[in-house]
């Protein structure tokens, strides 16, 4: 895994004045680890937006902390990303210093891949498990963990994390009998309740519009 690279700035500005720096087009951050202080950064808000659609939770970043002379260099994880909750831009960035040989405990993406042909038949493929937990050294974390559909041809059939293929130097640590992926038709009790919502819902849309109607004074 190639790291991606990401520069910043040390940051004095700390508590309520930190509304200076979003102003100025920065983030504020801070970088933590193991046996490490935390350091409290800002980086620019553009680059970290595009580092961030790269990097996930699992990409490693090489973060260079530019302080007048010599950069100093990091390798780091994204470990917390917090947003505006209507506007939805960066607030605070919390970054994880790892060493490259001491293995982590992480969660990575489970991404299903190709069409299960068992869906054409009126079946639903169900995602039970979204992430894996895995341990492995910093370099060798996956992005994700590909599950192929395509074999999945009949009702019977599901995939468990022990069917999963993980790659080299990886350990899984969640539970192998846990279902990633099954199989499910609708019970006629379930298609009668989704045709029962279709018949009411223009007759929800209908009596709010009468209410709201007879809500409006005459003039």
């Amino acid at each position: 895994m190639t790291a991606l690279e990401l520069k910043a700035q040390p940051r004095s500005l700390v508590g309520r004045k930190v509304r200076q720096l979003r102003r100025q087009g920065f983030v504020p951050a801070v970088v933590y680890g193991r046996n490490s202080p935390t350091l409290a950064i800002q980086v620019e808000e553009g680059a970290l937006e595009r580092v961030l659609r790269r990097a996930g939770f699992t990409h490693l970043i090489n973060l260079q902390i530019e302080d007048g002379g010599s950069p100093t260099s990091a390798m780091v994880l994204v470990r917390e990303v917090q947003r505006h909750p209507i506007r939805r831009n960066l607030l605070h960035v919390d970054f994880y210093r790892v060493v490259m040989t001491e293995k982590l405990r992480v969660e990575v993406p489970i991404r299903l891949v190709g069409e299960a042909p068992v869906v054409a038949t009126g079946a639903t493929l169900i995602q039970n498990l979204d992430a894996l937990e895995i341990e492995c050294l910093p370099a060798d974390i996956p992005e994700a963990i590909s599950v192929d559909i395509s074999g999945m041809t009949d009702a019977s059939q599901s995939i468990s994390v022990a069917d999963l293929v993980i790659p080299p130097r990886v350990s899984v640590l969640s539970d192998p009998k846990t279902i990633v992926v099954s199989v499910a038709y609708a019970t006629a009790e379930e298609e009668a309740e989704e045709v029962g919502e279709e018949i009411a819902e223009p007759e929800v849309v209908a009596r709010g519009k009468a209410a709201k109607a007879e809500e409006v004074p005459e003039e």
